[in-house]
């Protein structure tokens, strides 16, 4: 097998097991139990999360180059471990918050964000092909991970299973540090331009990109925080309910991997206005839904949308901006972080209110719309 292939496939296998970030909608009922909490403030644990995950995207352009691949792999699932360790121990939300949001989502954000830049270096010629693949390995972890979370919160507890995701981080990272020395995998200095100092970087595309991105991805965000919820507030049970996060995983995975080939393919543009539509059509059936497995089928397109735009948003970046790529998208990916801090609190918030999801799918479908309009009005694709 080539260096580049085994770098892809180590790359995947980090993304995998950090993907199980996104199955988070499994412990809502049990740590509102377990803490006595409302459904916004637990909703916030995740939002807060992905913060700490933005955060380490955003800063991370600035160490990847510091450690061989090998090393910085395993350092940070070591320490994501850790953290999850703390947050299986935590009787209180902020005891939650140490372990699972803030060490877990900022060791979440390095390695995803690294592996995704990693593989677009390391793959240049098939590069919508090999991000595509890292994001869609992430979305598989949640499909996996919901799975395992439901079996072993039913068999024993909430802290169970985060002690087995640990265990599997553990496991994973190990591998992937051993695929990774092998195949002599490092992310390189960068070069020259991307360490300048100021105005490489067209600030005002940037802030296109930005809010195009934001509008985007909050819709597969607030409903991957909530899909089991969304799904039992239908009259879903458990085990549809469990369905209905493992279903959006399944649809984000298809389309980061049939984004990846089609992005090498296609116009950019194109794919960024459709996609948000597909995502807008789903949310507003199901705001006006009253069968769960419709709801949880709906869902399964929200969660494609969202899996294709989050695999064709790194590519149209790295074309556009070239070399200073790496920073771009971290600048960039701050608006998925305000999505995701936003849309899964206000999905908790609202639903606190009304005891329904109606409105939080219609705001999210909204803005599904207004980033297909931004898309389409700025052009967000490689310039000539």
């Amino acid at each position: 097998m080539s260096n580049s292939r085994l770098t892809l496939l180590a790359s995947m296998l980090v993304t995998f097991v950090l993907g199980s970030i996104h199955a988070f909608s499994i412990f809502l009922v049990a740590f509102e139990s377990l803490l006595q909490l409302p459904r916004s403030e637990i909703s916030l644990i995740y939002s807060l999360a992905l913060v700490a995950l933005t955060l380490a995207v955003l800063i991370g352009y600035r160490i990847y180059a510091l450690l061989p691949s090998w090393l910085l792999v395993l350092g940070t699932c070591l320490l994501a471990a850790a953290g999850l360790v703390v947050a299986a121990r935590a009787q209180t939300w902020w005891a939650l918050f140490t372990g699972y949001s803030l060490v877990f989502g900022f060791c979440n954000g390095i390695g995803y964000g690294y592996c995704l830049q990693l593989v677009g270096r390391v793959m240049p010629e098939i590069r919508g092909f090999a991000m595509g693949a890292v994001t869609a390995a992430y979305a598989i972890g949640s499909i996996v991970f919901a799975r395992v979370f439901a079996w072993r919160i039913t068999q024993d507890s909430a802290q169970s299973a985060l002690l087995t995701l640990a265990l599997c981080l553990l496991a994973c990272g190990l591998l992937a540090a051993l695929m990774l020395y092998v195949s002599r995998a490092r992310f390189g200095r960068l070069p020259s331009v991307d360490r300048q100092a100021g105005g490489g970087i067209d600030h005002l595309r940037v802030a296109q990109f930005w809010l195009a991105y934001m509008a985007s991805v909050f819709a597969g965000l607030m409903a991957i925080g909530h899909a089991a919820g969304i799904a039992m507030s239908v009259g879903a049970g458990v085990e549809l309910a469990t369905l209905a996060a493992i279903t959006i995983g399944i649809g984000s995975a298809l389309g980061g991997f049939l984004a990846g080939w089609l992005v090498d393919r296609w116009p950019l543009t194109r794919l960024l206005v459709g996609l948000p539509l597909i995502a807008a059509s789903a949310l507003l059936i199901i705001s006006l839904a009253a069968s769960a497995p419709m709801v949880v089928a709906l869902l399964s397109l929200v969660g494609f949308s969202y899996g294709s735009i989050i695999a064709v948003y790194p590519v149209a970046i790295a074309n556009y901006f070239g070399a200073q790529g790496p920073r771009a998208y971290g600048q960039v990916f701050t608006a998925w972080g305000f999505a995701g801090l936003v849309a899964p609190w206000s999905a908790g918030l609202i639903y606190d209110l009304h005891a329904d999801y109606e409105l939080a799918m219609i705001i999210a479908a909204v803005l599904a719309f207004l980033s297909a309009l931004c898309a389409w009005f700025f052009r967000l694709e490689q310039a000539d």
